[in-house]
């Protein structure tokens, strides 16, 4: 009796943990803050190669020289050290980085880190920029570590002008306050299912005109300049507002975006036009109020829309943060066509059958035929496991490749047998024809403008617009032809414009949108403008002669 009284006990007691466990847990979770805030004390530094900075840097532990084999860089505040476990260890313990996120403050101290100015800055208290004749020591000391900057606000001072600064005083951010997200308006959270932080919300801090800007790079695309557009542009704004496109895509990065609203944000991407496609059919499946406006870094091969929209077709052969910024800054918003691929299947097994439409979003172009067969031919090299070189040289150097082949070997000579095609309800008889383009912006092929080759043969003019609702088509003849007109010595083939395209595909053929190429079996395909995302299109400046 005794011993059964004391198994119930024991049974008891276990079940009474368990139930207060549960009770702990349910309390936890029903008490726990919004907010949970975090990094007191010192964080941790972001180490790079100081090769990304290409100039000479100096040891702000030991203050050596540093190597370029052997120098590191904090990406976040601009702190640098050997890469030597004694000096990285001396940084790490006694060296302050840039705060991810604050608690219950309003404001940010100015954050200094000592020499390693930029090459030509200009003191913020006496106005003198670094020159040979007035170099950033002004004791004749000779090459070292000299100078103030501010990690946040980017102001840099002389030793000298440096004694005359309220060095605890708060920092505004300096230029570019207006795209940065402050630590203190992050508010971070733990969920159920993690212990982990996470972002919960952004509170809107108090800085005039404040339009944050976001930070996307795929460093996979065409060039590999993608990490360092990371790197720069960190030290320059709030660490966790520039990201690197994961394998999840942008959908990580966009909840800044989200969390931002209603306030409008800005978004660059650094890649090729398929990166730039991904960030924005993303910022339309997640319903993102009010639109991002998307600016570009072109990294990959055709950078189409970038060469539209003014911000070139290839980076910059030294990347300048201040410049990147402005530039961003300095852009006017503009509307982008977003057109409907819709795709469904032909050769139903029962009459009663339909398979599911397919739809793909299209901001530059859709071809058919020998392009997209050189594109889809390119892109199984690039996935192959024997692809190791990633850099614009070596890939057009493929399409050349390709190209060449289909000159001969053509796969797609009379492809317009293959195809029936309808623009605005009204049936096109189509000539002889490899490949068959359809254009919402006036450069394919990276940079080959069909509309502007078209108006020179004196019919009349086709006026092309990124967001007037209405595609373009032209043929093309061969994939000689297409050398021909990247060379600019002859013409497409003008077949008409539409806002309302249909097109029946009764043999397998070889498609692209946007650069994204597949193969495409028999199916009754519709193309139709049905919304629009916004972009940032940055106009040439005038030179001092032009005004």
């Amino acid at each position: 009796m005794d011993i059964a009284h004391i198994e119930l006990s024991v049974e008891a007691l276990i079940g009474s943990l368990v139930a207060l466990g549960v009770f702990f847990l349910l309390c936890r979770s029903i008490l726990a803050e919004d907010i949970v805030i975090c990094i007191s004390g010192k964080t941790r530094h972001s180490w790079k190669s100081i090769k990304i900075l290409e100039q000479a840097c100096f040891c702000n532990v030991c203050e050596i020289l540093l190597t370029p084999s052997a120098g590191l860089f904090c990406d976040c505040c601009g702190l640098c050290t050997h890469s030597a476990p004694a000096c990285q260890r001396q940084a790490d313990a006694s060296y302050h980085c840039k705060d991810k996120w604050l608690r219950n403050v309003d404001e940010v101290r100015h954050l200094w880190v000592r020499g390693n100015l930029p090459m030509s800055y200009s003191c913020a208290e006496c106005g003198q920029e670094a020159e040979p004749d007035h170099p950033q020591d002004t004791s004749g000391a000779g090459p070292g570590l000299y100078g103030w900057r501010c990690a946040w606000c980017q102001r840099c001072y002389h030793d000298n002008c440096y004694k005359n600064v309220d060095t605890k005083a708060v920092c505004d951010f300096g230029e570019f306050r207006d795209m940065i997200y402050p630590p203190y308006c992050i508010v971070a959270a733990r969920t159920r299912e993690s212990v982990r932080l996470h972002l919960a919300g952004i509170k809107p801090p108090n800085i005039e005109n404040w339009e944050p800007l976001i930070v996307i790079a795929n460093t996979k695309s065409g060039s590999s300049t993608g990490s360092s557009v990371l790197s720069l542009l960190r030290g320059y704004l709030h660490p966790m507002q520039v990201m690197e496109l994961g394998t999840r895509g942008p959908q990580d990065a966009l909840q800044w975006a989200a969390k931002t609203s209603p306030r409008p944000c800005r978004i660059l991407v650094a890649g090729g036009d398929g990166t730039i496609g991904w960030v924005l059919n993303s910022i339309y499946t997640l319903n993102i109020k009010p639109q991002p406006s998307v600016a570009i870094m072109p990294l990959g091969t055709g950078n189409d829309l970038s060469r539209i929209l003014g911000w070139g077709a290839e980076p910059p052969s030294t990347l300048d943060p201040l410049q990147i910024l402005r530039s961003i800054r300095r852009a006017r918003s503009v509307n982008l066509d977003r057109y409907d691929l819709q795709i469904e299947k032909l050769h139903y097994r029962l009459p009663i059958q339909r398979h599911p439409i397919k739809t793909i979003h299209v901001y530059n172009y859709f071809s058919v035929g020998v392009d997209a067969y050189i594109t889809y031919n390119f892109h199984k090299t690039r996935e192959s496991r024997f692809y190791l070189l990633s850099s614009r040289i070596f890939n057009k150097l493929l399409y050349f490749t390709f190209g060449t082949q289909q000159v001969m070997q053509p796969d797609c000579e009379r492809i317009e047998q293959k195809l029936i095609l309808h623009l605005d309800n009204k049936l096109i008889e189509l000539p002889e024809l490899q490949s068959l383009v359809f254009l919402n912006i006036d450069s394919w092929g990276a940079g080959c403008k069909l509309c502007e080759l078209s108006n020179s043969n004196g019919e009349g003019r086709i006026i092309n617009s990124i967001s007037d609702g209405m595609m373009e088509v032209f043929g093309i003849v061969s994939s000689f032809h297409i050398a021909q007109l990247q060379c600019n010595i002859s013409k497409p083939v003008r077949i008409g414009q539409a806002k309302q395209i249909r097109l029946q595909v009764n043999a397998t053929v070889p498609m692209q949108a946007d650069g994204e190429p597949w193969m495409q079996t028999p199916a009754d395909i519709r193309l139709q403008s049905r919304s629009q995302a916004h972009v940032l299109k940055l106009e040439p400046t005038l030179t001092t002669q032009q005004q």
